[in-house]
Parts: structure tokens; sequence; C-alpha cells
């Protein structure tokens, strides 16, 4: 079980033995915004959207760092009036409360956000608190750009935290199979980080020591071939030294520590 699933379970559990068997409420982020309720689309109003999905990546805020955020170009009393009108109309969209308005802005119990899940287990992967057989899906950490099509500035910001969030979580996850044995595995969540960022050393290091740790040789070669080639070409740089001592080491049957 990951770190947000336990803490969600310990919130919607009080809130069940309050108020019975509420719906649960799931705000998807990633691919597009969207809202279901026990399964079922729900429609909520484009300006409110912001300040959903605002909370889904920021989990407790202030009012005053939301309406800054969400209304940057407004006087402060007229951003803080826009928050309050959007509370108002998210309170309108569903029977029971999507977001908790107490010392902070927060989800509601009943509410999952899939940025929330993805983040807490991509951190419990890189802490090394999620074993390797309860890791989630690939396709989960893969893919799925946060809110295509928004170009806030908090939305480009979030973005690419989320971004590299993944590649490292990927990482994380291909050195531990690796280091189990498991190497198709570890191959399959290599090739993902290098697909989300084909220039990124650390996610074609981390291909490049599978293929070592097998002793695919001709492999690795290959990889770090190609990856220099596409450095040279898109950015007029090669690998670093440690990449092409990586394999050299490898070639001569040597065990080359992390940096």
């Amino acid at each position: 079980m990951h770190v947000h699933e336990v803490t969600h379970d310990l919130h919607s559990g009080v809130y069940e033995a309050a108020a019975g068997q509420p719906p649960r409420y799931a705000l998807r982020l990633l691919g597009g915004f969207g809202l279901e309720r026990d399964g079922r689309a729900v429609a909520v109003p484009q300006g409110a959207r912001r300040l959903l999905a605002y909370l889904g990546v920021r989990p407790r805020c202030a009012r005053s760092e939301a309406a800054g955020t969400l209304w940057p170009g407004s006087h402060e009393d007229r951003a803080r009036a826009n928050l309050r009108t959007m509370l108002w109309r998210l309170h309108r969209v569903t029977p029971e409360p999507l977001v908790e308005e107490q010392d902070r802005l927060t989800l509601a119990a009943g509410v999952t956000s899939d940025v929330a899940t993805l983040t807490a287990a991509a951190a419990a992967l890189l802490t090394g608190v999620t074993p390797v057989d309860a890791a989630p899906d690939v396709s989960a950490l893969g893919t799925g750009e946060l809110l295509p099509g928004w170009y806030d500035d908090w939305v480009l910001t979030e973005r690419e935290r989320l971004r590299q969030t993944r590649l490292y979580a990927l990482e994380a996850l291909a050195e531990r199979l690796t280091a189990q044995g498991r190497y198709s595995e570890a191959v399959q969540v290599a090739l993902t980080a290098v697909q989300l960022e084909p220039l990124r050393e650390s996610a074609t290091r981390a291909l490049i020591a599978v293929h070592l740790a097998e002793r695919n040789i001709n492999e690795a070669v290959r990889r770090f071939e190609l990856f220099r080639a596409d450095l040279g070409r898109e950015l007029g740089v090669g690998p670093t030294p440690w990449l092409e001592h990586l394999v050299r080491a490898g070639m001569a049957g040597a065990t080359v520590p992390h940096p």
C-alpha cells in the first residue's frame, strides 16, 4: 500500500464513520482534466476547474497562496473575491464538499487526485519504503502529461516537477530491479525513462547498467553509441567520462560502483 493510500484511508475512515458510505471522487489531472463520482463523469465549470486542479497538485495551501497564484494579475482584494466565487461554484457542483476550508484549503477526504497518488508512490520508491513488487505500474509512472493545453505559470512549474519526479522514480526502480537480477523488467523501466527524456544521461546510464549486469555487452555498447550520437547532434556535446568508463569497465568484466 502506498503512502498516499494509507493517509487517504485514515481520512476516509473518519469521514465514513461520520457520514455513512460517501461517494468517492476521483480527480484526474494527468492527460487532461476530469472529475468522476463513483466512476461517472462530473461536469465542473471552467473557472472552478483551475481551483480544483491547483488543490490536486498543492494538497494544502493558504487562501492567499491560492488567490495570488490563480489570479496573479489581479489586486489582492479582487483575487480573494475571485477565490470566494470559485469556492461557491465548487460547492454547487456536487452534493458533498470537494474542498475543505479550515486554516488551509485542501481537497475533501472523499476526493483522490492522480497526481498526489503518483507523487506519493514515486517518493516511496525513492526512499525505499515501497518493495519492488508493490511498485506502481510503469505505465502509470511514464505517461500522462499534467493538464495538457494549460499554460498557467503554476501548471508549467508543476508539470516539470512531476516530469522530474517520474524520471527519478523510474531510474530508482530500474536500479533496484537490476540489483535483484530482474533484467527484463529493469530494461522496460529504464527504456520508459529514456523515452521520456532521450538526452538524460542518468536514464541512459540506468539502461546501460542493466545490459552490463546481464552481460549483454553488445546492447550496452550500441546504446552508448546511440546516446553519444544524439548528444552530438542535438547539443554538440558528448557523454560524461563516467558513462564511458562504465561501458569500458563492463566490457572488461569489472564492477563499477554507482557514483
